[in-house]
Order: C-alpha cells, then sequence, then structure tokens
C-alpha cells in the first residue's frame, strides 16, 4: 500500500511471533479495531486504531498482499453435499457472524452463543469453531465448504464385506451393507417414485422398492404364488434408505424433481437480497446499471469495419457519487458484463488506467475493495450466476422492483452526465435525427475502437470523482462543519475517515477468478482449446498434456476467461489451484482482442468465403471441363496408336522406356545461355534402313549412342 491504509480483511504479519493477524473490524470514527490471530485461533483482540497504524509504520506488522486463506470457488465447482452443509451451517452462524462489534466481546459472545445453542441444540464448542473457520477464511459463507478433499474417508463410501457396517440397530431391523447393486435399486425407486410430481413420501417409495426387490414367491395349497417379504436381514432398513438419500440427494435437487424448478426459484430458493443497508458510507450500497452507447465504433481488425453501439456499464457509490467502476464491452446487458464492471470497482484503478496509458496516483481514484451491497437491476444480478458474489466474497445484493428505475436513480442519473461531457462530442455519435428521410448517417462517421472509447471514458470519470460539483447533493451538519465540498472524491475521503467507510479487502486475483465467466475447455494435440483458440501453459507442457492428447485423445478441463481480453484464460483445478493459459504464437492476432472483437472478425471472414464461393465454384468447373478435354485427347491419341502393343509388352519395358524419355525431355528442356550466332552445318539426315524413309532426329541420337557403346566393348 501506497499508505498505510487498513481495511477490513486486511492481513498483517507480526515480525515478533510470526503470527498472521486478520482485521477483523473498525469502529466508524476509526478510534479502535479488532484484530484475530489466523496462526493461533486465539479469540479476538481490540487494538486502537492508531497503535495498529503506528506498528505497521515501525515494521511490527507488515501488511501481507496474498490472502492464502481466501480461496476463490464457483457454485458450479461445489457438490450438493458441499452446498448443503454451507447452507445448513450459515442458517444458524449469520445472525451470529454479522452482529458486530458484539460479538467480538466476551461479555457479549456469551450470550449471543447462549441464544443460539438453546435455539438450535448446537454445543458451544463446535459454534466456537465455527466462528473462528469464519474469521480465519475471510468472513465469507463460503468459509464454512467443508473440507472434503483433506479430510481421510469421512464422507466417502466404504467398500462392501461380510461384516455389517454401521452402529448397530436400537429398536430391530438389521439391514444389509450398502453394495453398488443395492444403490442401484435405491436410485431406480428414488427416480420412480419420489423425484416426481406424484408428492408421495420416502417411506412410500421405500416400500414399493421392498415389493419390487426383496420378495419371495412362496407356492400356496391352490396352486397359487404368493408374494412375502424375504428375511429382515437381507434387505435394506427404512433408516440406510433414508441415509443413502439424504448422502445423495440435496434439498435444491428434492424441490426441483418435486415441485419443479419455477417453482423451487419463487418460493425456496435463498432471499440474498433486501437486507439491511448497514450504516451509511462510502461502499454501503453500489449501485450498477447498463445502457447502450450512443455512439458507433470500428473494428480494430479492420478500421474500415463497423461494429456498432458498445454497452456501457457503470458502477457508483450511493453515498458520494463516486464512479467505483466501469466497463465498456459489446454484448448485451449480461453476467459477464456486470461481473467485469462489479470486478474493476473492486481492484486497483491505478493498475486499470495505466492499460490505457493513464498515469493517476491511488488518491485520484481511491475506489477499491468490496462493499457491503450491490443494488441492480432484476436480470442479470437475480441469475444464479450472482450466488458467487454472494457468497465468495459476502457482497449482499439488492434487486430494484420492475418499472422502478428511481431505486436506481444515482447510476441512471450519470449516464446522462457521462453522455454529454464523455460521448456526445465524438465522431460516430448517435443522434435523433439519423432516422429522418435525408437526415445524416451518423454511423459513416464511426472513428473510435472500443480500446480508445474506454480511455475516453475513464478519463471523463475521472474527471467527474475529483472535479463534479454535486448541486443536489444534501451535506449532513457534519460535512457542512469540516467545509466539505460536494464532489466526489471529498465527500468519499471524508466518509471514510468519519463513518463506516472501510471496505473490505480481497486479493484481485480472488476477486476476478469468483468472478469471471466460467466454462470448460479442450485439452488437444495442438493446445488447450476455448472458442476455437488455442491455448498453452506451464503444467501442461510439464506433464505433456498435448502428447497424452494425440496418443489417447482430447479431454474437457473448467476455465475461467476474461471476456475483455483473450489473451490469457485460467484452468481451474479441483484441488483449487489455477494456471494461467496464453495464446498460442501462431494466433498472436487475437492478443489483446476482446471476445466480440474476436466474433465479429471470424463473421467478416466468412461473408468473404461466402461472397467468394461462386467465383470459386464457375473456377473449379472451368478446370474440371479443361481436365475432361485433356483425358479425352489423350484417349484420341491412344485409339491412334500405329504399332499396337500387347499388355505384356506395355509394362515389359517400363524402365527402358522411362529411360529414353528422359534423355528425349533433357535435349528439350536444356537451359541455353545464349544462342552462338556462328553457322552451323546442316545436320546429316541417316538413312533409315530400307532407304526410303529418313530416321527422325531421336532416333538418330539412341542409335548413336548405342554403337558408341558397342565400341568401348
Amino acid at each position: 500500500m501506497n499508505k498505510v491504509d487498513i481495511s477490513v480483511n486486511s492481513l498483517l504479519k507480526s515480525s515478533d511471533d510470526g503470527h498472521t493477524y486478520r482485521v477483523l473490524w473498525m469502529s466508524a470514527d476509526r478510534q479502535y479495531t479488532y484484530l484475530f490471530d489466523i496462526t493461533s485461533m486465539s479469540m479476538p483482540v481490540s487494538l486502537p486504531y492508531g497503535e495498529l497504524k503506528q506498528r505497521i509504520e515501525n515494521g511490527y506488522f507488515s501488511v501481507q498482499a496474498d490472502d492464502p486463506y481466501v480461496i476463490p470457488i464457483t457454485e458450479e465447482s461445489l457438490s450438493s453435499k458441499e452446498r448443503m452443509v454451507r447452507d445448513n451451517i450459515w442458517s444458524f452462524m449469520k445472525g451470529v457472524v454479522t452482529n458486530e462489534p458484539d460479538i467480538y466481546l466476551k461479555k457479549h459472545r456469551g450470550t449471543i452463543m447462549a441464544t443460539v445453542m438453546s435455539e438450535t441444540g448446537k454445543d458451544l464448542k463446535n459454534l466456537h469453531r465455527y466462528l473462528k473457520i469464519y474469521w480465519q477464511r475471510g468472513k465469507t459463507k463460503n468459509a464454512f465448504i467443508p473440507d472434503y478433499r483433506s479430510r481421510g474417508g469421512k464422507g466417502q463410501d466404504h467398500t462392501a464385506s461380510e461384516r455389517k457396517r454401521g452402529r448397530p440397530p436400537k429398536y430391530g431391523g438389521v439391514g444389509i451393507n450398502i453394495d453398488d447393486a443395492t444403490k442401484a435399486i435405491f436410485e431406480k425407486a428414488i427416480r420412480k417414485y419420489y423425484h416426481n410430481r406424484e408428492g408421495h413420501t420416502l417411506q412410500y417409495a421405500y416400500e414399493r422398492m421392498l415389493a419390487e426387490h426383496y420378495v419371495k414367491y412362496v407356492p400356496q395349497e391352490d396352486g397359487k404364488l404368493k408374494a412375502e417379504l424375504i428375511s429382515e436381514d437381507e434387505y435394506p432398513t427404512i433408516r440406510q434408505f433414508r441415509y443413502w438419500y439424504n448422502k445423495k440427494h440435496g434439498t435444491k435437487e428434492k424441490i426441483i424433481s418435486r415441485k419443479g424448478e419455477a417453482k423451487f426459484n419463487l418460493d425456496y430458493r435463498a432471499v440474498t437480497g433486501k437486507a439491511d443497508h448497514g450504516l451509511m458510507g462510502p461502499g454501503a450500497r453500489y449501485e450498477i446499471d447498463a445502457t447502450i452507447g450512443d455512439i458507433y465504433l470500428v473494428s480494430r481488425f479492420n478500421r474500415a469495419d463497423i461494429i456498432g453501439r458498445p454497452v456501457l456499464y457503470f458502477v457508483l457509490d450511493a453515498f458520494s457519487r463516486m464512479v467505483a467502476g466501469m466497463y465498456v464491452g459489446l454484448e448485451g446487458p449480461s453476467w459477464p458484463g456486470i461481473m467485469m464492471a462489479i470486478a474493476n470497482a473492486m481492484s486497483d484503478k491505478v493498475k486499470y488506467c495505466a492499460e490505457y496509458g493513464i498515469e493517476i496516483t491511488e488518491d485520484e481514484w481511491p475506489c477499491r475493495g468490496a462493499p457491503s451491497m450491490i443494488r441492480g437491476d432484476r436480470g442479470e444480478l437475480e441469475s444464479k450466476a450472482a450466488d458467487t458474489l454472494v457468497n465468495a466474497l459476502n457482497v449482499r445484493v439488492e434487486n430494484a422492483p420492475p418499472y422502478r428505475a428511481d431505486m436506481k436513480g444515482i447510476v441512471e442519473q450519470h449516464f446522462n452526465t457521462i453522455d454529454g461531457i464523455g460521448i456526445a462530442p465524438l465522431p460516430g455519435h448517435f443522434k435523433p435525427d439519423m432516422s429522418e428521410r435525408g437526415g445524416r448517417d451518423y454511423r459513416l462517421d464511426a472513428k473510435l475502437d472500443i480500446h480508445q472509447l474506454t480511455e475516453i471514458l475513464i478519463r471523463s470519470v475521472l474527471t467527474h470523482n475529483n472535479h463534479h460539483l454535486l448541486e443536489s447533493y444534501e451535506r449532513t451538519e457534519g460535512m457542512i462543519a469540516d467545509g466539505v465540498v460536494p464532489i466526489p472524491l471529498e465527500l468519499w475521503n471524508w466518509g471514510i475517515s468519519h463513518l463506516s467507510g472501510a471496505l473490505r479487502v480481497f486479493p484481485e486475483d480472488t476477486v476476478k477468478l469468483a468472478l469471471m465467466p466460467a466454462d470448460t475447455a479442450s485439452v488437444t494435440a495442438k493446445g488447450i482449446r476455448f472458442k476455437n483458440m488455442y491455448y498453452l501453459c506451464e503444467r501442461a507442457a510439464s506433464e505433456q498434456w498435448f502428447e497424452k492428447a494425440r496418443a489417447k485423445g482430447s479431454w474437457k478441463v473448467n476455465i475461467s476467461y476474461d471476456p475483455r481480453n483473450m489473451s490469457t484464460i485460467y484452468v481451474r483445478e479441483p484441488d483449487g489451484t489455477v494456471d494461467m493459459c496464453w495464446l498460442s504464437g501462431w494466433q498472436e492476432k487475437y492478443v489483446g482482442k476482446c471476445l466480440y472483437e474476436i466474433n465479429h472478425l471470424r463473421e467478416t471472414e466468412k461473408a468473404m468465403q461466402r461472397g467468394n464461393a461462386p467465383k470459386e465454384m464457375a473456377s473449379k468447373a472451368e478446370l474440371s471441363a479443361a481436365i475432361d478435354g485433356i483425358i479425352a485427347e489423350a484417349e484420341e491419341m491412344s485409339r491412334q496408336t500405329v504399332v499396337p502393343k500387347s499388355k505384356v509388352e506395355r509394362i515389359g519395358n517400363i524402365r527402358e522406356n522411362r529411360r529414353r524419355e528422359k534423355e528425349s525431355r533433357r535435349q528439350t528442356e536444356a537451359f541455353t545461355l545464349a544462342e552462338d550466332e556462328s553457322p552451323q552445318p546442316e545436320p546429316v539426315q541417316p538413312e533409315s534402313p530400307d532407304d526410303s524413309e529418313p530416321i527422325s532426329p531421336t532416333l538418330a541420337m539412341l542409335k548413336q549412342m548405342l554403337e558408341e557403346r558397342l565400341n568401348e566393348q
């Protein structure tokens, strides 16, 4: 950090005992903080904010840039069991961990824990363990994901054997060891009798399963067969059946299969929005929205190609009106676009501006970190992809009701401002009279590409943040007393100093990986193929992925990617590690290009191919006709052969025929550097054997060569 500026979630390494401490909370007036020793896992301690800054300046504490305890985990990578365990713990721990700062005080913590124990029946030891895990892993809901990958055999299936596994039954019903065949019967019964819209109970499904698979037929006196249940030590118990079901199928899957996905999303899905805003201040609430920019752009591949109008995303802080983040894209409003804007709002702006050749200091655009809440439109933030934002980064999501744009008035108004100062003067700006008869087609004025427009909008945002006076902003008494000018940057800085403006900081890579779109790519002999582009990485080279793909066939890997720049993608391994992959050298034309530009180039190339197809077909038709003519001429010449030969004669002298043909072609194909102008003697025409017909020059030459060889012998 350029300044000694500590935020919630910052990691501090002690030079004294080598322990690492996490900043859990900071008072609104910046008087004191709470630190948690994630090395010893002891309870939080209070430390005055001024003393904490002094210890950092003196070198007692060093700020850690990387956070190894915060792992970017997407919802898609979790099993239903992992989600069920996490959500179950969160249901009773949410009220505990968010009760700040009381939860950090021993006298209040006991009361909070006693309430949870009486409501849930959980013991104090486990509640303390959950609490410390939450603090250690970055204060997110995903902290409660069970570490199945690092735990011995817990949660894993065991091999069946002769001896009955599990604890002995208390009230009868011995049961059997559950093997693969039994599991297949369980699954069939669940699909047939429980995962449907009939509303049957799990008990009913169990009974139907017994009737179909665990009965024997006993002959009766009247000659008929009677179905009887086999011995109780030969079929599974209802307890085993229920245990297997709860282990295999989560609550969400059960509800969707029995009531439908629409009903689940309406009545049963977790509610992520409409929560209390918390204390007002910078970062308490961000507003985000997208609009189609009133300007036409050109392609960076070929500037004669017009690629249409961009989509503009802006994230504004509701307290200060600071533009906290932005994104200029080319695809319609969607999760990938809103994700890039949110990631930008949480990232380092100095680095971001440098990508577009703009040098700033951190003081000019200090917005960095995760807000408490984000408010947006119904749609993108209502998608399931937003669950990662909630669970991995602990950001509350609130959606404005339909037809209530006034609930996002701050960001809506900003679009009018940015259009007036940033877009209106630009070439290619769309104007209302364009559709009128005789009106000028402003699309033909397009001169800027997406990279250049982004640079212009960044400069417009910096002007807004640092110099725009908010005439209608209602200052508080404290702001008036301190002489705060209602400029976004001044409001932001005042709020950080006097209110609850403590954004939670996560490592930049963690934020990006949590928000980037996820997909699958194929490992092939040419590279890791994604959207018809090929990538390389160090792991693939060291582990010989491409050689294996050529020998055994391709396979799929999970990846994340940034649609703004397809130069790199990221392969996500099951153990949580991430490998960066870069474009293969022979595809350098895609380096630095966004996904939309690449797709536009490919569409242009396809149109070129379609336009050339008639000419190519005509040329091929002419070629075929010419070849057919040459073949017909050759066949006619073969029929006019003066001395026909048998098949044996034709194939018996191929080598000699080839030699004579080569000698003849050497004479006709020999290079002549300059013509000899001296008189040449007239060639002597050899006589034919019967003196009636002259011999050809070629035959005469061959005859002379034969005579010379005979003389040499």
